[in-house]
């Protein structure tokens, strides 16, 4: 393998394995921004965030969802979301710091492979049908940028997956020798 083949897929790894982090980065953000928001009386907006931090325009901003639910449930939406995208981040880094197997990254692409099948299916399911998180009336709340951000998250997650699974991270194959029939070795 010549130096310049070498030093490319050294970039291409390592871009990969960039954009891998960033978008698992970009899912971990995305856990504790505005996961629903709903008018208020008042002519506001109340939102809440993927922990369940209340803001906006309402009486009960500056508390905790959670607090508020008073054991009767939770809303930490943003909780998957934060520890998928973690563990891309770990994988992201697995993928820019090994350099020698033959075939390498084949563990931590499934391991994105995984974080990116989460991040995308919690993202949409969330931003499509955000619910009520147990206060708002049904069909009064709307998803905040919080599920939207973990949907492209885990998309960007996937695509990396797919591209180091599919073998361009791989060395090039050595040249076979030239055989002629059945002739011996």
């Amino acid at each position: 393998m010549s130096v310049q083949t070498a030093r490319r897929r050294a970039r291409a790894r390592l871009v990969l394995a960039g954009i891998a982090g960033a978008a698992g980065l970009l899912g971990v953000i995305g856990s504790f921004q505005t996961w629903i928001s709903a008018p208020t009386e008042t002519g506001g907006v109340a939102r809440v965030s993927g922990w369940g931090a209340i803001s906006g325009d309402s009486q009960l901003t500056g508390t905790d969802l959670n607090d508020v639910l008073a054991g009767a449930s939770t809303y930490r939406p943003g909780m998957l979301a934060l520890v998928f995208g973690a563990l891309a981040v770990v994988a992201a880094i697995v993928i820019a710091s090994v350099v020698v197997p033959p075939r390498p990254h084949r563990i931590p692409a499934v391991v994105l492979a995984l974080c990116g099948v989460v991040l995308a299916g919690w993202g949409a399911v969330r931003a499509l049908s955000p619910g009520d998180a147990g206060v708002f009336l049904a069909g009064e709340a709307s998803a905040g940028p919080g599920p939207w951000l973990v949907l492209v998250a885990g998309v960007l997650v996937l695509v990396v997956a797919v591209l180091v699974l599919a073998g361009r991270l791989d060395p090039p194959r050595p040249p076979e020798r030239l055989r002629r029939g059945i002739q011996p070795r």
